[in-house]
């Protein structure tokens, strides 16, 4: 192989990406057109850069495979908010094709992009273009059109400098793919964020001065091979986890005969498992069988009376993890022992909300909320974190409220991981949050109760004041650094040099008459004069509309808000 580095090179090269991209932060930040306070792109991605170098410093061994599942692991378990999230799915996808492979050449190369472009489109429920998708996109293009034409080694250091020219042409066309951002005549900050990652690699490659020759074209495979290119094939099979999960271990009947003894769960991983027929072979071996997730991250859950031939089998597809075998017929037994006249009651639903603000904590928590995870907008939790939650319950079943839209893709990470069956409610909101969490009933099955929680947020408006962060232009005029802005459901409508005037305003533009309460939430540094103004507005104005004010202590935001019939 024509680069040769030693465990020292690897660290050295990853600090300088990471004090490149450090630099850079502010710039990517920067980019966000958005001019709400919320968990910036650049610091993001900076966030799961770090950990995938946390995680690298724990090897004692650097071949390939050690290195790519680091970065895989690090990435996914620190990654934060849609960016981190995206980034974690570029790397894992490109590391794939590389652990795989004894060699390195050019066509290797375009397998790795064509993964990392699958598995980052695969990620996102609605992928859009002019995002740091298109920059992946655009790359694997490039690197195929070129090995189609040219048979010619290719000098590695010509190749970086050209990527990283293509991806500055890429850059350039997110602003027009995009309307948001050719309105305020801006790239996209992820996008951006891929460039500098670029850069700060080919800056590392130039420090330890180990690079040098040429990278040959090498045996062209079918990419059409690597996972499937119908999206929804690659894509997380949620519905079958609701299902299957009134089936697990602790659901069955104690008085019941046993028939299969072994109750045999793991994480599998690989490359283009076929899940159906997997589901199929593994179906044959036992009852309550639980295969669900893409083609390269499966959970399996069985009662079989031949354990080992179901690990044979998924064997036979990739690596094994978070191996769990119990024999039910002892835990039976054990639960006749210690409840011998009491039948256990059904399990329930472990809830799991991530807020900030010590107010709105208590709120959550006093609804019923078991976990409150600190994070929102300007912190976004990483995966990990939400990991380390799930596990921390003793339920088997969870939902989590992530109550922002920057956090929903970092939630559905984190289930993906878990072995329990966790649904993401993706509540947007606060006021969603709470709504949803109101009309959970542990009683009733969790069709139902998503029926009910679904229905609650959809007679709620979410209102939210806070202050520009930035000078930007919107539809509703030019926005300056300082200003205060109302966002009715996550859209800027209202903006104002007052903080009452731009809630009174937000307030007039949400409300109907058929509305009968608002609930607003105090932030950490609202004044009591501006709360009381405000009732008096809003009972003048809205004389049959109840008035209820909570302290919430969210930063940023001096009220977020809800109205409702």
């Amino acid at each position: 192989m024509i680069m040769e580095f030693e465990s020292a090179d690897i660290k050295k090269i990853l600090q300088i990406i990471v004090d490149h991209f450090k630099n850079n932060e502010a710039k990517i930040n920067d980019l966000n057109v958005f001019p709400v306070p919320d968990g910036d792109t650049g610091t993001n991605m900076l966030l799961t850069l770090k950990s995938i170098k946390k995680e690298l410093s724990k090897l004692k061994d650097y071949n390939i495979r050690e290195i790519s599942e680091a970065i895989a692991f690090g990435g996914l378990m620190g990654a934060r908010g849609n960016s981190g999230v995206i980034l974690s799915q570029i790397l894992k996808g490109f590391f794939d094709i590389l652990k795989n492979d004894d060699g390195f050449n050019m066509n290797i190369l375009e397998d790795a992009l064509y993964s990392a472009k699958r598995l980052a489109y695969s990620s996102v429920q609605n992928p859009t273009e002019g995002t740091m998708l298109t920059i992946v996109k655009d790359l694997y293009l490039y690197l195929k059109n070129f090995n189609e034409i040219n048979k010619d080694d290719v000098s590695i250091s010509k190749l970086i400098d050209n990527l990283i020219i293509e991806t500055e042409k890429s850059l350039v066309r997110t602003t027009f793919l995009l309307p948001v951002l050719k309105e305020a005549n801006v790239v996209d900050a992820g996008a951006q964020g891929i460039l500098e990652i670029l850069k700060g690699l080919r800056f590392a490659i130039a420090e330890i001065n180990k690079i040098s020759g040429t990278l040959k074209i090498g045996e062209k495979k079918d990419n059409k091979n690597i996972g499937h290119k119908n999206q929804k094939e690659s894509e997380i099979e949620r519905i079958p986890v609701r299902i299957t999960a009134a089936k697990e271990i602790k659901d069955w009947n104690i008085n019941s005969d046993i028939k299969f003894i072994y109750c045999t769960e793991f994480v599998l991983t690989g490359q283009r498992i076929n899940i159906a027929r997997l589901r199929e072979d593994i179906e044959n071996m036992g009852d309550s069988t639980m295969v669900v997730g893409n083609e390269n991250l499966v959970k399996i859950h069985v009662h079989s009376n031949n354990p080992q031939r179901v690990i044979g089998r998924a064997l036979k597809e990739g690596i094994l993890h978070e191996i769990d075998i119990n024999n039910m017929v002892d835990q039976n037994k054990d639960k006749m022992k210690a409840q011998p006249a009491v039948k256990p009651s059904a399990p329930t639903m472990g809830l799991i909300s991530v807020v900030n603000g010590e107010g709105i904590e208590e709120i959550f928590k006093s609804v019923g909320v078991d976990i409150v995870i600190r994070g929102g907008q300007t912190m976004n939790p990483s995966t990990y974190e939400l990991v380390k939650a799930i596990k921390k319950l003793e339920n088997e079943k969870i939902i989590i409220f992530p109550n922002n839209k920057n956090i929903i893709l970092t939630a559905t990470q984190a289930a993906k991981i878990s072995k329990k069956d966790v649904i993401v409610f993706s509540t947007k909101t606060i006021p969603q949050g709470i709504a949803a969490v109101l009309n959970f009933n542990k009683d009733i099955a969790i069709e139902d109760n998503i029926r009910n929680m679904e229905e609650a947020c959809s007679k709620i408006k979410s209102g939210e004041i806070t202050i520009a962060v930035r000078d930007a232009n919107f539809l509703v005029g030019e926005i300056k650094k300082g200003d205060f802005i109302g966002l009715f459901d996550g859209k800027i409508k209202v903006v104002s040099d007052n903080v009452i005037s731009a809630t009174l305003e937000l307030i007039k533009d949400m409300i109907d008459e058929n509305d009968e309460i608002i609930t607003f939430y105090l932030g950490k540094d609202s004044k009591n004069e501006d709360k009381e103004k405000i009732r008096s507005e809003v009972s003048k104005n809205y004389p049959n509309l109840d008035i209820e004010f909570h302290n919430g202590g969210q930063p940023f935001y001096s009220y977020i808000f809800s109205i409702e019939q």
